[in-house]
């Protein structure tokens, strides 16, 4: 079977659609999944400077309204942000 000049240019920008389409979806997939990451990332660094601050004052548990990310991630549970914040200096 021999190909002609026009099926062979087909098949040339078939596969770099193709090629083209599997970079941008690439591309896509890696970008959420750094984002999604980061943004981890930058929540745990909010977390671990407000447990030092709130060290400072002996995990009052009145003063945990002062802090918004451990108020909001323990629903204003000083008990758990607590713990958390005991277990967190532990590990470090």
């Amino acid at each position: 079977m021999e190909l002609k000049g026009i099926s062979l240019s087909i098949e040339t920008i078939i596969i770099l659609i193709v090629c083209v389409l599997v970079l941008v979806v690439s591309i896509l997939f890696f970008t959420d999944v750094y984002n999604r990451g980061a943004e981890v990332t930058l929540e745990q660094q909010k977390l671990s400077a407000e447990c030092l601050k709130w060290d400072r004052h002996s995990h009052d548990h009145a003063l945990l309204e002062n802090y918004p990310t451990l108020n909001e991630v323990f629903d204003g549970d000083p008990i758990k942000a607590e713990e958390y914040c005991i277990q967190q200096k532990d590990n470090n």
